[in-house]
């Protein structure tokens, strides 16, 4: 199968993207890709539902952030999508005055919504030849600026990220909890069980000594 990385240009492109994007995250299942694109109906045409709104809403985001460049690889043989990365590229620090924590308004009202927020708060506070060409791109883009990055990589993902010049620096789960947990809650956590994420971090153009590079943690603390 032979490979082709395109950047994204036109809108009706995220509708097989994100259909892939979703097929990926059901096999292997992650249960954490349903915080951000949950399937919230029962009927038949519950998952189709749920897609067109996760793509509808993805692109708005994309539309809505100059910062947002989205890449897809195709094969070159069937012109399928067979992956897709979201890269967001800062000339300057996007958080000077720290982390605003974004709502789950795509759930429904109520205790599902409270656990979907929750959990990204908890995140946000801390290979194959298709994955390759896609990191490729980011860390040719950020070495051509000048800039390092910043990856919260799940754990399947990290021997990757690695190999590309990466550091683990930091893991953490994402796993909401509360004082005496509803039925509805316990339910959520049987669907979406906790997930382990590794912080990862490439500096400029892969330059690091031990003991003389300083990590940004430390530099903008």
């Amino acid at each position: 199968m032979g490979l082709t990385l395109r950047e994204v240009v036109a809108d009706d492109e995220f509708n097989e993207i994100i259909e892939c994007e979703w097929t990926s995250y059901e096999t292997p299942f992650n249960g954490f890709f349903q915080i951000y694109c949950p399937t919230t109906g029962t009927g038949p045409d519950a998952r189709s539902e749920s897609i067109k709104e996760c793509t509808d809403r993805q692109l708005s985001w994309h539309k809505e952030d100059p910062t947002s460049r989205w890449l897809k690889v195709l094969d070159t043989e069937s012109g399928h999508v067979v992956g897709g990365a979201q890269w967001n590229i800062y000339r300057e620090n996007p958080y000077p005055n720290g982390v605003e924590h974004t709502d789950a308004y795509w759930w429904p009202e109520g205790e599902s919504r409270e656990f979907a927020s929750m959990a990204l708060r908890q995140c946000f506070n801390v290979a194959d030849g298709r994955r390759s060409l896609l990191v490729d791109w980011g860390v040719k883009k950020a070495d051509e600026l000048g800039l390092e990055i910043f990856i919260e990589a799940a754990e399947p993902g990290v021997p990757l990220y690695l190999s590309h010049g990466f550091r683990a620096m930091d893991e953490f789960w994402v796993d909401p909890k509360v004082i005496d947990p509803s039925a509805e809650w316990k339910q959520l956590k049987e669907k979406i069980p906790p997930t382990q994420w590794v912080f990862m971090w490439k500096p400029q153009r892969s330059r690091f000594e031990e003991g003389k590079t300083t990590v940004p943690w430390v530099r903008y603390d």
